[in-house]
């Protein structure tokens, strides 16, 4: 603050040359401006440190869905001194480098590693409930849609080789539902899922995570455009919830 009103004083009053300063004020100007200076380019360092840390590690990429701090959203560029997300919400935020390397980050964008072969691709893809690991089946998981969700992964692929792209956006959120007329809203809230299928270019799928007296259903969005998110998933959400919330 010191510092700053010295400042004032010298724009108001002039500055004076070197030689008809005090050198005990010089000193002080000096010391003063060398550590505001230090301050600064300290700021500047760490952040450019992180950027080649990530450049190096290399988590994210732009276009990726990713959560950092308590921000959910797309990554839109990344820069040796910060990171520019837009939020679920339309949101832009700027995080410099040094919060995001000190934060968790989780990218749901799936990297994939092959895609020579529709079982590895189907592999990749898949969740653990998906592949039967945590499913808690009921009912209405038959047969006819196990037939739909293959014959759409199948068209995923073919997208996915014919454009030659190395990722699949994925996003996941959950919602919870009473018991009370639990199966009407399912049928209600796969009907909304299949609508969106034009949206997304892959229909979202929901599981039920746990089954009480109120129930738990993790909804997962996959895309071959991370803008699609950013575009339909509030929206998506929000007829979701009207049905779960008998506003339909």
């Amino acid at each position: 603050m010191l510092y700053i009103l010295i400042l004032l004083f010298l724009i108001l009053n002039g500055f004076p040359s070197i030689s008809d300063i005090d050198p005990g004020l010089l000193a002080i100007i000096s010391g003063l401006a060398s550590t505001a200076l230090a301050f600064a380019t300290s700021g500047i360092f760490s952040n450019f440190i992180a950027g080649l840390l990530l450049w190096v590690v290399d988590p994210i990429d732009i276009g990726d869905v990713v959560k950092i701090k308590s921000y959910k959203g797309v990554i839109k560029s990344i820069t040796l001194m910060k990171v520019v997300i837009e939020t679920l919400d339309r949101i832009i935020v700027e995080i410099s480098n040094s919060e995001v390397v000190s934060s968790k980050i989780i990218n749901y964008t799936i990297k994939l590693t092959t895609r020579k072969r529709f079982n590895k691709f189907k592999q990749q893809i898949l969740s653990p409930q998906d592949r039967g690991i945590a499913r808690l089946d009921i009912d209405f998981y038959d047969d006819s849609l196990k037939v739909q969700e293959d014959y759409e992964l199948r068209e995923l692929f073919k997208n996915v080789v014919d454009h030659n792209l190395s990722e699949v956006y994925s996003y996941n959120f959950i919602l919870r539902v009473d018991y009370k007329k639990f199966r009407i809203k399912i049928n209600k809230l796969k009907k909304i899922c299949n609508k969106y299928k034009e949206n997304f270019g892959y229909t979202p799928r929901f599981h039920i995570l746990n089954f009480g007296y109120e129930i738990s259903l993790k909804f997962r969005i996959l895309t071959l455009d991370s803008n699609n998110i950013l575009n339909y998933q509030a929206e998506f959400a929000k007829e979701l919830a009207k049905v779960i919330l008998n506003q339909d």
